[in-house]
This record gives C-alpha cells, structure tokens and sequence, in this order.
C-alpha cells in the first residue's frame, strides 16, 4: 500500500466524540431489529430448504 498525500487545506484526521446515552440506546434499538429481521430471515430459509415428509 501506498501513501496517501493530503491536499492543501483538508485534514485527514479525525477526532471523534462519545456517543451520547440516547445515541447509543438509538444504535442498540436499531441493531436489535436488525438481528431478529436476520434471524427471521434465517428460519424461513431454513423452512424452505426441508422437506415435508408426504
């Protein structure tokens, strides 16, 4: 990998701030919607795939 040359009057760096406590009740509420869709997608597929005996 090479060097990345910054260009005249912008900076790179980055400071980032805490997150606040709504923020981060936000985040969690988001990522908990995120994995039940994850998991409810994963049991249909799982449903789809076997068979039903006859």
């Amino acid at each position: 990998m090479g060097l990345i040359k910054e260009p005249k009057n912008v900076d790179f760096t980055i400071k980032s701030e805490p997150w606040t406590k709504e923020e981060l009740k936000q985040f969690r509420d988001v990522m908990k919607k995120q994995r039940a869709q994850i998991a409810k997608m994963k049991q249909l597929a799982t449903k789809r795939r076997t068979k039903v005996p006859s």
